[in-house]
């Protein structure tokens, strides 16, 4: 223990902490050095020797890092396992026999345009919205329900993902697609999808709190939906993790407090709420329109409740009495009732009957005289005519909208605590990415130029902002989306911490690659479609994935790409495979989510505000693409759970790929599977005939996409005819049951458990 002499030095080191700790950072311009932070530049072309393909200049890049290490590219993969690859890669669905022969045919002919060809062909398919938008719903947390405790649904959340959808189908510039999420109303206000955009800030968990909760509790939540508002930006389009600056200034990369606290002023300006669908006029029409007509039904309503409760004075006792009289008690309990209704015995037989005592308005009908009947029926039929008059609603989202047009005060907090407020701060941006331009500039521009006269006109500005490649933060949003492209078709980026760019990141394994990639999208327009195809048709891409001992031992990672890694298709894209070759596929598109069934002993949750209905039933409306499936927060798919689908409780920018023993099991036991595989049996049965070496050969191609080898068809029939005799003895007599589909079902069954179904070479 330290003696009391001790102390004065203990008490003055303690004080020259704290000055330290409260003194704030000031950003550098060594800070601005670090390599994502740079203004973009197109790096040239790396000098390679022809003795690998160079299909486009990715290959370049990928064939010159190899050669450091004196190693060389893999043969390409055969056609078969192509169009595989890029059938599930674009569109996440496995290519039909049909589809593969075609592609197979031209392949053999010329290898390079039938690679073309078909990336071209699924980039224009309504698919490849449905399958990329996947992989950005991990990262802004998307799902249709608030999550925590209440975990109530959220029935318009699908706009945004709608939005999604189309932007990419479209191929809407990714600046756009930016900048639509964070300000599309104020930019586009008469353009439904920028509104449904918006949907983005508000994508996160929220809890609905009752009126009986505390100022203090409602401020805590305010606060905690306002950091996930700005974590989710940071990590989506930034590849920076700014919630760490939420209480002091950020420990790793140059984030001070003050500028998390700036960016903020751009959401404390507004909140989740269910926006209009509908340009600005159309809007205020509907508003004008639904005034007058509420101005006309609060008169009729009151005209037609004040004569009632007149009439219920005149006739409530008769009709009470009557009711009494209907009563199955005895006569003095009737008596007691009518006549000392405030006695204790009374009031207890009141308790008991209280429903059958319960005096509506129909219970006056037989006691009024003809005019005051007349009375009635003229009063509520005007109130049902206006009624009727009721202007048509218009379409709403769950998304994004300011207060006013003034902004909110927003405060320099102590420690992330609100309670703890130290100054005021006026809206900015990460300082370390801001060159030339000052946030007012931006800010003044942005209300210079708007349509809007209840906005602030700040997430326009930060819009701006973030897409602005000369003076703002538009170079990182590059290299991050590119990158995260990168990861989708690689199975890691070329940074392999996709959602953090910061000084703690995974440094590129190919920097000049990740800076000539960024470089090119932005050249073109900000297009993805033309960034896939650039990466889908190179060289490195059309890789065998066949195992390199010798090169393993140099790269055993391969980091390098000196083949191509296979991929385990996501939870989702299983599904949506078992559905596509069972040809139960539903291929409706957009619209509201479906509500899919879930085994009832999974659905543990409790205190829900719209509980997980456990009634449900395996029809063709839940058989629609999983993208369309409602992710309810706390009710987790099993099957999607076990295959490591994520909860939406926060931004995911890389899933987990674990391979554990409940995987099998789902596959085993999960009635969805089980399900599909009497699908696929009956459609194997129906086209194939009953030989099981034919049904063998068929479900080959239609699960796995090529022709099974002898030793597969042997083993396939012998399979099946084993099953077929144990089925037949099990439950001999049962004229429900065919050991024949039987037999077959278990076979399909199995097939969907194959490490060749479930991953892509």
């Amino acid at each position: 223990m330290l003696g009391l002499a001790a102390l004065p030095s203990l008490l003055l080191l303690i004080d020259n902490l704290e000055a330290a700790n409260s003194a704030e950072m000031v950003v550098t311009d060594e800070d601005r050095k670090h390599w994502s932070y740079l203004p973009l530049k197109s790096p040239p072309l790396p000098v390679v020797k022809r003795t690998a393909p160079v299909l486009t200049p990715v290959d370049r890049f990928i064939i010159a890092r190899l050669a450091e290490k004196k190693l060389a590219p893999s043969p390409p993969a055969d056609a078969r396992k192509l169009a595989r690859r890029i059938y599930f890669d674009l569109i996440g669905l496995p290519p039909t026999p049909e589809q593969v022969e075609a592609f197979a045919r031209q392949f053999a002919n010329n290898s390079r345009l039938a690679v073309e060809s078909l990336v071209d062909q699924l980039l224009a398919s309504p698919h490849y919205g449905e399958r990329w938008a996947r992989h950005w719903l991990d990262v802004v947390r998307y799902a249709d329900s608030d999550g925590q405790e209440g975990d109530a649904d959220r029935p318009t959340a699908y706009h945004y993902r709608d939005f999604v959808i189309h932007s990419l189908n479209d191929d809407l510039a990714f600046d756009t697609f930016v900048r639509r999420q964070l300000a599309g109303d104020e930019l586009e206000p008469d353009n439904p999808q920028a509104i449904a955009a918006t949907g983005f800030i508000v994508a996160g968990t929220h809890a609905v709190l009752g009126d009986n909760l505390m100022e203090e509790e409602r401020t805590r939540e305010r606060f905690n939906d306002l950091d996930d508002m700005i974590t989710t930006t940071g990590v989506a389009m930034l590849g920076l993790t700014l919630g760490c600056a939420r209480c002091h200034d950020h420990k790793y990369d140059p984030v001070p407090r003050r500028d998390y606290y700036r960016m903020l002023c751009a959401f404390n300006g507004g909140d989740r709420a269910e926006v209009p669908l509908a340009p600005l006029e159309e809007v205020r029409r509907y508003r004008e329109a639904e005034g007058k007509w509420k101005g006309e039904l609060d008169p009729a309503k009151k005209h037609l409740d004040d004569w009632l409760k007149d009439a219920r004075k005149t006739h409530e006792t008769t009709a009470r009495n009557a009711k009494i009289d209907a009563l199955k008690v005895s006569d003095d309990e009737k008596a007691l009732l009518k006549n000392n209704p405030d006695a204790k015995e009374a009031k207890d037989l009141a308790e008991r009957f209280s429903k059958e005592l319960k005096v509506e308005d129909k219970d006056f009908l037989p006691l009024l005289s003809d005019e005051e009947r007349a009375e009635w029926d003229a009063r509520e039929t005007a109130l049902k005519a206006v009624e009727a008059r009721k202007p048509e609603a218009l379409p709403t989202a769950l998304a994004f909208a300011d207060f006013s047009a003034k902004p909110r005060e927003t405060f320099l907090l102590a420690r992330g605590d609100f309670r703890a407020k130290s100054e005021p701060v006026e809206l900015g941006f990460l300082t370390v990415l801001t060159r030339g331009k000052s946030p007012a500039d931006y800010w003044a521009a942005a209300r210079a130029g708007s349509r809007r006269s209840d906005s602030t006109q700040q997430r326009r500005a930060l819009a701006e902002w973030m897409t602005d490649l000369d003076h703002g933060a538009g170079a990182l949003v590059a290299r991050v989306i590119v990158n995260r492209v990168w990861q989708h078709h690689f199975g890691q980026g070329l940074v392999r911490t996709v959602n953090d760019f910061g000084a703690r990141c995974d440094p590129p394994t190919h920097p000049e690659l990740l800076e000539w990639l960024a470089s090119e999208f932005v050249r073109g327009g900000w297009k993805l479609k033309p960034l896939h195809r650039l990466i889908m048709t190179s060289s490195v891409y059309l890789q065998d994935t066949t195992f390199d001992a010798a090169k393993a031992r140099v790269d055993p990672d391969n980091r390098l790409l000196w083949r191509r890694r296979p991929l385990r298709i996501e939870s989702e894209i299983l599904r949506d495979a078992m559905l596509a070759v069972s040809g139960t596929l539903n291929p409706q598109m957009f619209g509201p989510a479906v509500k899919a069934p879930i085994a009832p002993e999974a659905i543990q949750a409790r205190n829900m505000t719209d509980p997980y209905p456990k009634d449900l039933k395996d029809t063709s409306s839940t058989r629609r693409r999983s993208i369309y499936m409602f992710h309810k927060r706390v009710v987790q798919n099993p099957l999607m759970q076990a295959f490591d689908g994520p909860d939406a409780q926060a931004s995911c920018g890389r899933r987990e790929n674990t391979t554990v023993a409940p995987q099998a099991l789902a596959l085993l036991n999960d009635k969805f599977v089980r399900a599909r595989a009497i699908d696929f049996a009956e459609r194997v049965g129906h086209e194939a005939g009953v030989e099981p070496e034919a049904q063998v050969r068929l479900a080959w191609r239609l699960a796995l996409g090529r022709e099974p080898s002898g030793s597969e068809v042997e083993s396939g029939t012998a399979f099946i005819n084993a099953r077929l005799q144990q089925r037949s003895t099990r439950d001999p007599g049962k004229p429900e049951t065919d050991p024949q589909n039987l037999a077959l079902t278990d076979f399909c069954q199995a097939i969907f458990a194959l490490n060749e179904f479930i991953y892509v070479d």
